[in-house]
C-alpha cells in the first residue's frame, strides 16, 4: 500500500496560501496573540519572529492582554509555621493549567529551608524574605524568573531610639514602577508621642528617606496591614480612621472610614491597592456580611456587598473538616484588589471569588497560630528577552501548528517553535 504522510508533514500549496494569509495579517495576528491565555505564552510566542515580537510588546496591545487576561492567581504563601525552622508553605490554587505547573514548581522555599526564611512582602512574583543564619538578612526571591535564584540584601535598619522609647510599628512596602521599589516603615513612640522613619531601598541598600513626627494624629496601627499606593501610604489607625503619609508633600492627613465600619480587634478590615493605582480600596467583614469599599476623589463609593451566610454553610455540609464558626474573618494580607479575597473560617483558610460568588475552602491549619497569607500572582508586565531572529517575511509554521495557533490550544517552546 502507498505509505501516507503525517499531517504536518508537508503543506498542500492551497493550505499554505492559507497560512500565509493569516499570519501576513497583522490584524489578525494580533487577535491570535491576544488569546494566547498567559504572560508566559505570550513571551514564547514572541520569539517566533520579529514581527511577532513587535505585536506583542506593544503598549496598547498590551492593556488590551490585561484587560482581558488579569494576572493570574497561582496559589499563595502562608507562616503556618509548626517549629521555628519551618519555611512558609506555598499552597497552589486548583486546578492550574499544565503550562503553569512547572512555572509553580519553583515556588517553594525547601532550597533554603536552613535559612529559617519568614515573609515579608510578595509582589508581582518577587518574594521578600527574612533570612536567619549567625547573623538576620533579607533576601529577594524570583522564582518566575529563569535562573531567578535568591538575591541577598542588607537587614532592615534599626534606628538607635532613645531612652524609654520602643517600636510599635514597622513594615515593608513595595511599589511597582520600573521594577519593584521598597519601602521601609518604622514607628517610634515615646510618652505618647511618635515618630515615623521611612527607609528606602536604593542601589542595594537601605536610606533613611524620611524622619517625620506624627503629631497629633492618632497612632498608626499594625493590622490590618498599611499599603502603597502611588506616592501615599495608607495607615489603619484608631477604630475608625486611616492615616495617610504623602511621600511627595511629606504631610499627614486622615481618613474617616465609611459610617458604621470599624476596624475592630482582628480580621474584619483590609486595605488593598486599586490596580491603577487610583486609589484604594477597604473590604469590610462583619459577622457574614462583605462590603467592599473605594476611596476616590475624597469619597467612599460602595462597589459591592456580598452575603456570605448560605455559602459558608452550604461549604460546611459539603467538608466535615471545617468547624462551625460563628463568623468569618479576613486574612491579613496585601494585594492589588481584583476578584478574590482569603477569609478564615473554623481552623480553615477560604478562597471568596468576589466576581463568580464561590467561596471553597483551600488550606486547612496545621498549628495553633496562622501567621499571614501572601497571595502570588502571575508577574506582569512580561519581560520580553532581547534575541536576535533569522530574517524572515513568514514563520514557517506548519499547517498543523497554524490550527492550533488559530485554537489557542499550543503551547510555543523556548526556541519559538510549536509542541
Amino acid at each position: 500500500p502507498k505509505p501516507t504522510k503525517m499531517e504536518g508533514d508537508s503543506q498542500t500549496p492551497r493550505a499554505a496560501v492559507i497560512v500565509s494569509k493569516v499570519l501576513e495579517d497583522d490584524d489578525l495576528l494580533v487577535e491570535i496573540l491576544l488569546h494566547v491565555g498567559f504572560p508566559t505564552t505570550l513571551v514564547r510566542a514572541a520569539l517566533v519572529c520579529k514581527r511577532w515580537l513587535g505585536h506583542a510588546s506593544e503598549p496598547a496591545f498590551l492593556r488590551r492582554f490585561r484587560k482581558l487576561h488579569p494576572p493570574r492567581l497561582l496559589g499563595f504563601y502562608i507562616d503556618d509555621r509548626y517549629c521555628d525552622s519551618a519555611p512558609p508553605t506555598f499552597v497552589r490554587m486548583l486546578p492550574q493549567p499544565a503550562e503553569l505547573s512547572a512555572i509553580v514548581r519553583r515556588t517553594n522555599f525547601s532550597a533554603y529551608r536552613r535559612l529559617s526564611p519568614g515573609m515579608l512582602d510578595c509582589r508581582n512574583g518577587s518574594v521578600f524574605t527574612t533570612l536567619y543564619t549567625d547573623k538576620s538578612a533579607l533576601g529577594v526571591h524570583r522564582p518566575l524568573c529563569h535562573g531567578g535564584g535568591l538575591t541577598i540584601v542588607p537587614s532592615l535598619p534599626r534606628p538607635l531610639l532613645p531612652l524609654g522609647s520602643s517600636c510599635t510599628f514597622r513594615q515593608v512596602l513595595s511599589k511597582q514602577g520600573d521594577g519593584l521599589s521598597y519601602y521601609y516603615l518604622y514607628v517610634e513612640s515615646s510618652n505618647q508621642e511618635y515618630r515615623m522613619h521611612v527607609y528606602m531601598m536604593q542601589d542595594g541598600s537601605w536610606r533613611r528617606h524620611h524622619l517625620l513626627d506624627i503629631g497629633q494624629l492618632l497612632r498608626p496601627r499594625s493590622k490590618p496591614k498599611a499599603v502603597l499606593v502611588g506616592n501615599k501610604i495608607y495607615m489603619a489607625a484608631g477604630p475608625t480612621n486611616i492615616v495617610v503619609l504623602d511621600l511627595k508633600t511629606l504631610s499627614f492627613s486622615t481618613v474617616q472610614l465609611p459610617q458604621g465600619v470599624e476596624h475592630g480587634s482582628r480580621g474584619t478590615t483590609m486595605l488593598s491597592r486599586a490596580g491603577d493605582a487610583s486609589g484604594v480600596y477597604l473590604i469590610h467583614v462583619k459577622e457574614f456580611q462583605l462590603r467592599i469599599w473605594l476611596r476616590k476623589e475624597d469619597n467612599w463609593l460602595l462597589v459591592d456587598s456580598i452575603c456570605l451566610h448560605e455559602m459558608c454553610a452550604n461549604l460546611r455540609k459539603s467538608d466535615s473538616t471545617i468547624k462551625n464558626g460563628h463568623n468569618v474573618l479576613l486574612m491579613d494580607q496585601v494585594v492589588d484588589y481584583g476578584d478574590f479575597v482569603f477569609l478564615q473560617m473554623g481552623g480553615c483558610v477560604l478562597h471568596l471569588d468576589v466576581r463568580c460568588r464561590t467561596l471553597r475552602k483551600v488550606y486547612e491549619y496545621r498549628s495553633t497560630h496562622l501567621g499571614d497569607i501572601h497571595p502570588f500572582t502571575m508577574i506582569w508586565p512580561p519581560a520580553f528577552p532581547t534575541v536576535k531572529y533569522e530574517s524572515c517575511k513568514n514563520c514557517n509554521l506548519k499547517k498543523k501548528d497554524t490550527r492550533k495557533l488559530m485554537d489557542c490550544t499550543y503551547v510555543v517552546n523556548d526556541m519559538g517553535g510549536i509542541k
